[in-house]
């Protein structure tokens, strides 16, 4: 049994996917950032149906119900200051661009992007009952960590839409707000984000997503990301990366996936 609070949301990481959940490779399609302010999911549900037939003289004769049951969960995503090129990754609106090719800006669009969509990571503090156990042995001093434990959460989102914008004499913060969707072929994920043995060695999820689940909640003692520099979004290279023997899903011959994801090129931010 796992038990352990959510305190304080302290990293974001969103990658492109398509709308099947598998992370789509290009120049901007992923970014981390600390600068948000909340992340709200709220169920959207098929609610129970009541299934009765009276007979003749009006009794009831057959009754039953229908379970409810999830149909997705809207998302709102709360930010504290504009990021171009992470709003443009969640709803697809063209970066205006200066006369250098740095982006200053966005341009709406009419139409709701619904094709692709963005994986959301988030990592959240909050010290657990058993982050820190007594030891039993001097092994402990093999494998030394932080002593620190992080919640870490997945979902999938997409038709992003950005809400109300007021300009006054106070913070104007940005919220977009999409609903959930499976992501399947997310799998186990491009990135290194849970302990894989006793020495807490980074790696992929250790359980693939499947097709009924639509967000991912559970302790990690691996830490999040920093941010990447500017909080702009960096290339994802995918099929270049996961190459035999790091197979993404799997080898031609059987071969098993990657255990470990293999790092994706350092981003830089031109001055």
């Amino acid at each position: 049994m796992a038990v352990f609070p959510v305190v304080k949301g302290t990293r974001l990481r969103a990658t492109k996917v398509n709308s099947c959940g598998l992370p789509v490779s290009g120049n901007a399609n992923y970014a981390v950032t600390n600068g948000w302010v909340s992340l709200t999911l709220s169920p959207v549900m098929q609610e129970a149906e009541e299934l009765e037939q009276r007979n003749a003289e009006g009794r009831v004769c057959v009754a039953e119900r229908t379970p409810p049951e999830r149909k997705y969960y809207n998302l709102t995503l709360t930010l504290c200051q504009v990021n171009t090129c992470l709003i443009s990754l969640f709803n697809g609106w063209e970066q205006e661009l200066d006369w250098d090719g740095n982006a200053v800006g966005l341009r709406d669009q009419r139409k709701v992007e619904s094709d692709y969509g963005v994986a959301l990571e988030v990592w959240a503090g909050g010290k657990a009952d058993d982050d820190c156990p007594t030891p039993e042995d001097d092994s402990i001093f093999a494998s030394p960590t932080s002593g620190k434990s992080y919640g870490y959460f997945l979902t999938f989102g997409t038709e992003f839409t950005l809400g109300d914008i007021e300009i006054a004499a106070s913070v104007a913060n940005l919220t977009l707000t999409g609903i959930t969707f499976a992501g399947p072929q997310w799998g186990r994920g491009p990135w290194n984000v849970v302990a894989t043995n006793a020495s807490n060695t980074p790696g992929r999820l250790l359980t693939p997503v499947t097709d009924d689940q639509h967000f991912l909640l559970q302790r990690t003692p691996i830490a999040p990301p920093d941010p990447t520099p500017g909080e702009e979004c960096c290339p994802l290279d995918i099929a270049g990366k996961f190459t035999d023997p790091n197979f993404y899903f799997g080898g031609p011959d059987g071969e098993p996936a990657a255990d470990v994801a293999p790092a994706q090129a350092a981003c830089s931010v031109s001055p």
